[in-house]
């Protein structure tokens, strides 16, 4: 998931401060690199497998434990997959609603609107996974070349145009906006500014059983993946905090998008505000495209193992496109009934991308927990050619620990005093799918759910 619109999210957070987005950042990739090279390892202890991370649940958990905690890791699974695939969508029709309001003033920003064209972008990413599938891997390759091509169209203007700050106002100022009166509470709860850019890496893990020689190419992928996305956010993010201008006016801005307002008042030139902006939103747009993908093969590979309501439809693939249809078409219907949340309250609708993260995390604190005590009990572990070695220990351990810690802050209000303007939605919504998942495993699905299927990995 990591990509050029994930660069966006960690400029402006309720409790946001040039140093307290700055130090996180230089933290989260070396602390998601060990998250995910403790996923890696288990994801080649047996062989890859799209389930991912209920998958390896299921063959980490010993005893009567193995069977419920696969199920719940799946249908969380599921939902943070499709969580993740609505936040770009929104972003990207967020950031065009915010170009019509610079463009033409007499614009109205309505809800409605940007609704409207998150549908647009959702059926977009749908032709593109049905009708265009084979063709992903190229696209994929031109959108990496975007990527990078983008890093420097957009940050040699920031640099080269805009009026500098101070590197005391970057490396040292800190300011909360956010109402809490702890500086420690302050910085932990901004630790969703930083974490969000950094989940998702697992998606080559759910597109795995469709990789030629994925027991090293998967792992590689990942491991490339955090620490160049992090190289480059981190260049960008100096970039933009020294050319950011009035924090105050990019906050309060009538586009809605603070970055509209730095990029106009870097360049003074509309057209050059839109070239960029539409370029992050081609970003967003793009990796939608491989959201959708890995989201609907987890979908796929679930409902494969009976763990989903009508799992024999949602398990079957297209003979003709070799795609499963059907997991496609009913994660796209997820994700427009989402998108009708925001006609009511966008709050609650951004408290999607808060529970995609904290989900994520969920999911990829359980198998590396699990590894973590089957090493400390010492069982024998049948590891792959992705090995950690002498280090696994305590990068299994560092991974539990930074995981456990960053995902409580998640569920904290991110401005006091709370009110239902600004209520942090995402502990509702998790502990909703949580109980959804516990209360249909005691409905139907200790009865339909015996574990993933064995094929994959025996």
């Amino acid at each position: 998931m990591e990509d050029l619109y994930h660069w966006y999210t960690v400029f402006f957070s309720a409790s946001a401060g040039p140093s307290r987005q700055l130090h996180p950042w230089v933290n989260s990739p070396r602390c998601e690199s060990g998250t995910e090279h403790s996923e890696v390892l288990f994801d080649n202890v047996r062989a890859p497998t799209s389930g991912g991370q209920y998958h390896w649940v299921s063959l980490l958990a010993t005893g009567k434990w193995s069977v419920p905690a696969s199920w719940i890791t799946g249908w969380v699974s599921v939902l943070a997959w499709i969580a993740a695939t609505a936040t770009p969508a929104f972003l990207g029709a967020t950031l065009l609603q915010g170009l019509f309001v610079l463009n033409d003033p007499s614009y109205s920003y309505q809800r409605l609107h940007g609704t409207l064209l998150y549908f647009a972008i959702i059926l977009l990413a749908i032709l593109v996974n049905i009708f265009l599938i084979k063709f992903l891997p190229y696209l994929e390759t031109v959108i990496l070349i975007l990527h990078v091509g983008l890093f420097f169209a957009l940050l040699v203007p920031l640099v080269y145009l805009a009026p500098q700050h101070s590197a005391a106002f970057v490396f040292t100022d800190f300011e909360s906006h956010s109402g809490w009166h702890s500086k420690t509470v302050t910085w932990c709860v901004g630790l969703l500014a930083t974490a969000f850019p950094f989940t998702g890496y697992d998606g080559a893990c759910h597109m795995s059983e469709e990789i030629e020689h994925a027991e090293m190419v998967v792992p590689r992928a990942l491991i490339i993946s955090v620490l160049l996305n992090g190289a480059l956010g981190f260049a960008f993010l100096i970039a933009l905090l020294f050319s950011m201008g009035d924090v105050q006016k990019a906050l309060v801005t009538t586009t809605g998008n603070p970055l509209i307002v730095i990029f106009y008042d870097a360049t003074h030139s509309k057209r050059a505000t839109n070239a960029a902006i539409c370029g992050i939103v081609a970003s967003a747009v793009a990796a939608v495209f491989g959201l959708m993908a890995s989201a609907s093969r987890t979908t796929w590979a679930f409902s494969r193992d009976n763990g989903l309501p009508f799992s024999k439809y949602l398990n079957r693939v297209n003979r003709q496109r070799a795609v499963p249809i059907n997991s496609i078409l009913v994660t796209t219907v997820v994700l427009l009934l989402l998108g009708l949340i925001n006609i009511w309250n966008t709050n609650a609708f951004l408290a999607i991308s808060g529970v995609a993260t904290a989900a994520l995390y969920f999911t990829y604190l359980m198998p590396v927990a699990l590894l973590l005590m089957r090493r400390l009990r010492g069982d024998e572990i049948r590891f792959g050619p992705w090995k950690l070695g002498r280090w696994g220990l305590a990068i299994n351990l560092f991974s539990v620990c930074y995981t456990i810690f960053t995902s409580l802050f998640m569920f904290f209000p991110v401005v006091i005093p709370v009110a239902l303007g600004n209520f942090n939605w995402t502990s509702v919504v998790f502990v909703g799918t949580l109980a959804i998942s516990c209360v249909s495993w005691l409905a139907f699905g200790r009865k339909s759910f015996i574990g993933p299927v064995r094929e994959t990995v025996d």
